[in-house]
C-alpha cells in the first residue's frame, strides 16, 4: 500500500468526528510540557520504530516533544504497569500492542493491569503480519510441504521466534493447532538474534515481523515460506498467506496503537487521536509503512477498546486449547 485512497484518508481524518468524543475546546491547554511515550520492548523493534516514527508526527502536530522510553520486560507487563499506574493527564502514554494488551491475559493467570477497564485506548496505529522465513536450503517449499514435514517426524522440525508469548510464537501455535502437528519451539530475546542464528544455520525456520526479514530475503540469504495474515504482504507478493495455504480465515498478527491510563480525559483522548490520524494521512508516513509492509489501521477510541477485547477473547480461547503458560 504506496498510497492510501482519497477516500479511505478522508476516513481517517473524519474517524475522531465520528467518534462520538467532544471535539477538543480552545481552552485546552495539553500538552504544555513533554510527553512519554513507554514502549514496553527493548528499542529497534517494529513495535519501537513505528512508535518513534508516530512520535516525531505528534511532536510537530501538538508542539511538544513526545520522548520515548523503552521499559523491556515480562512480555510487555512491566511497560504496560507503569503507565496503567500513573496519572490519567496525558503526559504517560503508552505503546500498546498484542501482547501486553492481549495475549498476556491468557498467557499470565495473573496479570497486573486488566487492558479493558485499566486503560484509555486512543487509536490503533498498524497491524505487524509475520512471515515465516527458511535458509535457502530447508527443504519444505511451502506450507503445505512444511506440515508434510512436521507431521512425518512429530516435534522435530524447529522454528525461532522473538520470544514467548510473541506475535510470532503464537502465530505458529495457531498453525500447529490448526494442521495438527507438533514443532519444537526455540524462543530468542528479539528478533535480530532470531535471524542471526536462522542466517548461521543454527535454526532452519523463524517467525518474525515482514520488516525484519526483508534485508535478507532482498539479499537472496532467506526465503519466505508464508504470511500470517489474510491478505498477502506487498513485501513479498509471490509468498502464500496461511489462509490460502489450505486455512481460510487464518490470521494472526502484530499490531500497535496509543493508550493511556484509564480516566484520560476525553478532550485529551479526541486531541491524541486526531492528530494520530492526521499522521496516517502524510505522505511521509504512508510512504515508510509502505517500505516496512506495515498496515495503516486508524479509527476511533471505541474501535479500538472493541478491537483489543474482541483479541483478548480470541487469543484467550486459543491459549486455553493448547496449554501455553508463561508461568
Amino acid at each position: 500500500m504506496s498510497r492510501l485512497t482519497r477516500r479511505t484518508t478522508l476516513s481517517l481524518l473524519t474517524a475522531g468526528a465520528a467518534s462520538g468524543l467532544p471535539r477538543p475546546a480552545s481552552a485546552v491547554t495539553w500538552p504544555e510540557r513533554p510527553v512519554t511515550v513507554v514502549v514496553p520492548f527493548p528499542p529497534g523493534g517494529s513495535n519501537d520504530v513505528i512508535t518513534r516514527m508516530f512520535g516525531q508526527s505528534l511532536s510537530r502536530s501538538l508542539g511538544q516533544p513526545f520522548v520515548i522510553d523503552n521499559r523491556a520486560g515480562a512480555n510487555g507487563n512491566i511497560g504496560a504497569s507503569s503507565v496503567n499506574r500513573a496519572a490519567p493527564d496525558g503526559y504517560t502514554l503508552l505503546a500498546s500492542g498484542n501482547g501486553q494488551n492481549a495475549m498476556n491475559h491468557g498467557l499470565y493467570r495473573q496479570m497486573p493491569y486488566d487492558s479493558r477497564s485499566g486503560f484509555t485506548h486512543v487509536v490503533r496505529l498498524a497491524s505487524l503480519p509475520n512471515a515465516i522465513v527458511a535458509g535457502l536450503d530447508f527443504p519444505a517449499r511451502s506450507v503445505a510441504d512444511f506440515i508434510a514435514m512436521a507431521k512425518a517426524a512429530p516435534g522435530s522440525v524447529t522454528f525461532a521466534s522473538p520470544g514467548s508469548g510473541s506475535s510470532g510464537h503464537l502465530a505458529m501455535a495457531m498453525l500447529q493447532h490448526a494442521a495438527g502437528i507438533e514443532l519444537l519451539h526455540v524462543p530468542y530475546r528479539g528478533a535480530a538474534p532470531a535471524i542471526t542464528d536462522l542466517l548461521a544455520g543454527q535454526v532452519p525456520v523463524a517467525i518474525i515481523n515482514v520488516d525484519i526479514a526483508l534485508p535478507h530475503v532482498r539479499a537472496g540469504k532467506l526465503r519466505v515460506v508464508a504470511v500470517t495474515s489474510e491478505q498477502r504482504s506487498p513485501l513479498y507478493a509471490d509468498a502464500p498467506t496461511i489462509a490460502e495455504s489450505g486455512f481460510p480465515g487464518f490470521s494472526a498478527i502484530g499490531w500497535l496503537g496509543l493508550s493511556g491510563p484509564a480516566g484520560l480525559p476525553a478532550e485529551i483522548v479526541a486531541r491524541l487521536n486526531g492528530a494520530a490520524l492526521e499522521a496516517m494521512a502524510s505522505p511521509q508516513i504512508q510512504e515508510r509503512f509502505a517500505a516496512s509492509g506495515y498496515v495503516m489501521a486508524g479509527g476511533s477510541p471505541q474501535e479500538y477498546a472493541a478491537f483489543i477485547g474482541s483479541e483478548i477473547d480470541k487469543w484467550g480461547t486459543l491459549i486455553r486449547q493448547i496449554g501455553i503458560s508463561l508461568e
